[in-house]
């Protein structure tokens, strides 16, 4: 009969669902570390730079680098007819979409120089 004062992000079953999306996210994210070194082109030690350095670049800085490599392809599709009248698609192509590219998904875990 009362108002309810709780808001509905505070419901058992709201939490229970949050709780289920952080667990699966952080086993989907450790198993692409522990599978990091299956198709490295080099040896395995090139896999991992830096051990201490590989477990918040998967989980920190590759999501941002894939978010840097989105907004760089949209901002690629955006500037190419201003780039095509210019004659350097080529360039503003490994600018904005090449290298973000490169940084996220070519780069060894943990390794940050350059």
């Amino acid at each position: 009969m009362g108002i309810d004062i709780c808001p509905p992000f505070f419901t058992s079953t709201y939490m229970k669902n949050t709780l289920r999306m952080a667990v699966l996210t952080a086993i989907t994210l450790a198993s692409s570390l522990a599978m990091a070194d299956s198709g490295s082109k080099g040896s395995s030690k090139d896999a991992v730079a830096d051990p201490l350095l590989a477990v918040p670049d998967i989980l920190f800085v590759r999501p941002v680098g894939l978010a840097g490599s989105a907004l760089g392809f949209a901002a690629f599709v955006v500037t190419s007819p201003f780039t095509a009248m210019a004659e350097c698609v080529d360039e503003s192509w490994d600018t904005l979409v090449v290298t973000p590219g490169e940084w996220t998904f070519v780069r060894s875990l943990g390794d940050f120089g350059d």
